[in-house]
C-alpha cells in the first residue's frame, strides 16, 4: 500500500498517454452538477519578475512605459500613473497592492479606479478612518467591490468607502503617483493582484472520467478548477495531482 501511495504523484506525467486512450474518448461522467456555487477566481497577478530597467507587461498596464522601471528584485519603481489594461466588469471582486510610499495623506488613492474610459467614476465618498502611513515600509492596500459600493482598506482598516452613481461597473484598477503627499516620485510595487467572484457549475469528482481544462470539480468540500486534458484515474484525486487540479 505504501509503495503505491508513492506511486500516485508519478502516474500525472502519463497523464496525456491516458488522455488519448479510448477510455478517454467517452464523455464527460462526474456526477450531475448541484446548484451553482460561487468561487473566488484570480483576474490579474503581477509580481513585476524581470531584469532590472525593463518595462512592465504591456498585456497587463497601461501609461508612460519610460516612468516605469522594473528594479529587478521583483518590484516595480512607478513614476507616473499606470492602469491595468483590462477592466473589471464583475459584480463582486478585491483588488490588492503592496506598496511603499512617500506619501502623508491620502493614502488610499495609490491603488485607485477609473471608469472604463480612464477616468474619475462619479460617486459618493465617505471617509471612516485616517489614511496615513509612514514612508519606511510597504503597506498593504485592498479596494473591496460589491453591485453598490468599493472599500479601500490599509493594513486590514477600512479608511474609506465610496458608493458609485450608477454601476460603477466595468472598472478599471490603477496605480497612482499624482495625488496628495510629497515627492509623489517615490513608489515601489511589490505586487498586484485582482481577483474576481464568479459562479459555476461543479461536479463531484469521479475516476475514469474525462475532464477538460476549465472545468470545475468538487472533491471533499473544496473547488478545483482543471488545468490539463486528462481521463481521471484512480488515485488520481484533485488533491494528489496538482498539475490537473488547482483549487480555487
Amino acid at each position: 500500500m505504501k509503495s503505491a501511495r508513492l506511486l500516485r504523484p508519478l502516474l500525472a506525467a502519463a497523464v496525456f498517454v491516458s488522455g488519448v486512450t479510448s477510455t478517454a474518448l467517452v464523455a464527460d461522467r462526474g456526477a450531475p452538477a448541484r446548484a451553482a456555487d460561487t468561487v473566488s477566481r484570480s483576474a490579474l497577478s503581477d509580481d513585476f519578475d524581470g531584469a532590472r530597467g525593463g518595462a512592465p507587461d504591456g498585456a497587463k498596464w497601461a501609461g508612460d512605459p519610460g516612468r516605469a522601471q522594473l528594479t529587478g528584485d521583483g518590484q516595480l519603481a512607478l513614476g507616473t500613473v499606470l492602469r491595468t489594461q483590462k477592466s473589471f466588469g464583475q459584480a463582486y471582486g478585491r483588488a490588492e497592492a503592496r506598496i511603499r510610499m512617500n506619501r502623508v495623506g491620502g493614502a488610499w488613492r495609490a491603488l485607485g479606479v477609473l471608469n472604463q474610459d480612464g477616468g474619475l467614476p462619479a460617486g459618493k465618498v465617505e471617509v471612516l478612518a485616517d489614511d496615513r502611513v509612514d514612508s519606511d515600509d510597504f503597506h498593504t492596500y485592498v479596494i473591496d467591490w460589491t453591485p453598490t459600493s468599493l472599500v479601500w482598506s490599509v493594513d486590514g482598516r477600512q479608511v474609506l468607502r465610496f458608493t458609485p452613481a450608477g454601476s460603477g461597473r466595468p472598472l478599471l484598477v490603477s496605480l497612482n503617483t499624482a495625488a496628495g503627499g510629497f515627492n509623489p516620485a517615490t513608489m515601489l510595487v511589490d505586487y498586484v493582484r485582482v481577483s474576481v467572484r464568479v459562479t459555476v457549475k461543479a461536479t463531484t469528482w469521479k475516476a475514469r472520467t474525462l475532464y477538460r481544462p476549465g472545468k470545475y470539480v468538487r472533491f471533499e468540500g473544496d473547488i478545483y478548477r482543471v488545468r490539463e486534458l486528462h481521463t481521471s484515474l484512480p488515485g488520481w484525486q484533485p488533491t494528489l495531482v496538482p498539475a490537473l487540479f488547482r483549487k480555487v
